[in-house]
């Protein structure tokens, strides 16, 4: 029989093309997977790979196996789901990502409801950005995802995860008090010619401050890069810089700067809870999502 941990590992070669990549994403060494890549060969009695000095290659068996070897995968993780879905939640595990933001305040609430409801039941939570925490989701390291998108950038997702939008998260504009405006709100083009602080540049934070200010007319002057919410607030409060950042995260903030709304408004950061389509009947996963619904709406 063939072993399924081998086979992902040869789905996983036909997807990310070397066997480094596979061994960083399933954490794993080179060498233990070349070692379980070679028994697989030998299980299934034909190559699969062609190996080169500094390169690997599937075969054309290699590559017809891989194909079914994510049917497999999916088919036997949905059984699995089945069989878990008789069970109740008096025990188990539920593993969680979440960026720190929701972390701080929507999943904590949802941990909450979940140990009093389910206390046989014990959550496990890493901490993650949408990317990595959709990569833990389909090598099955977690069984929940809590991502985010900001326009323009949308979520990379795959046909087998499912999407569940949780909230809106509307976007602010951080001022020194000097620069708040005397009415409610603010023209974002008010603020061309200002510095502001941002994320990273490759983050999907800046790229929405970049696109904000650009719809509006003028490039803006990102002098400070940084994914850290404490520096941000304190160089605003200091009058050195504005920023763009949504509501929940300035709610985990020490000390939060003054904001405003923009006219027109801005769109919003939304929110969502993601899982594989395999594990819809687990209970973990619908505790889970009936947790962080009712977290939402309370």
């Amino acid at each position: 029989m063939l072993s399924p941990r081998r086979l992902r590992l040869l789905h996983e070669l036909s997807r990310r093309g070397t066997i480094a990549a596979v061994a960083d994403s399933l954490q794993f060494t080179p060498s233990t997977v070349s070692q379980q890549l070679s028994t697989l060969e030998h299980e299934v009695g034909v190559p699969l790979l062609e190996r080169g000095p500094r390169s690997v290659r599937l075969t054309e068996a290699g590559a017809a196996l891989a194909a079914q070897a994510g049917e497999i995968l999916e088919a036997l993780s949905a059984a699995r789901a089945d069989a878990q879905a008789v069970g109740g939640l008096d025990r188990g595990t539920l593993a969680i990502a979440s960026f720190p933001s929701a972390g701080a305040t929507l999943l904590t609430a949802a941990l909450a409801r979940l140990a009093s409801g389910h206390p046989g039941l014990q959550a496990r939570v890493v901490e993650a950005e949408p990317d990595e925490g959709l990569k833990r989701l389909r090598d099955g390291t977690v069984d929940l995802a809590l991502v985010y998108e900001y326009e323009p950038t949308p979520l990379a997702v795959e046909h087998d995860v499912v999407l569940v939008h949780l909230v809106d998260d509307p976007m602010l504009v951080c001022l020194p008090s000097a620069l708040m405006p005397q009415s409610g709100s603010l023209a974002l083009a008010a603020l061309a010619g200002r510095r502001f602080v941002a994320g990273r540049v490759d983050s999907a934070c800046a790229a929405f401050a970049r696109t904000a200010c650009r719809d509006a007319g003028f490039e803006p002057q990102i002098a400070y890069e940084t994914d850290d919410i404490g520096f941000t607030c304190a160089l605003v409060e200091a009058g050195l810089a504005v920023a763009l950042m949504p509501s929940l995260l300035l709610s985990t903030a020490a000390r939060r700067p003054p904001t405003t709304n923009t006219e027109p408004p801005l769109p919003p950061r939304r929110i969502y809870l993601a899982y594989r389509r395999s594990a819809t009947a687990l209970p973990t996963v619908r505790a889970g999502r009936e947790a962080l619904t009712v977290a939402v709406q309370g």
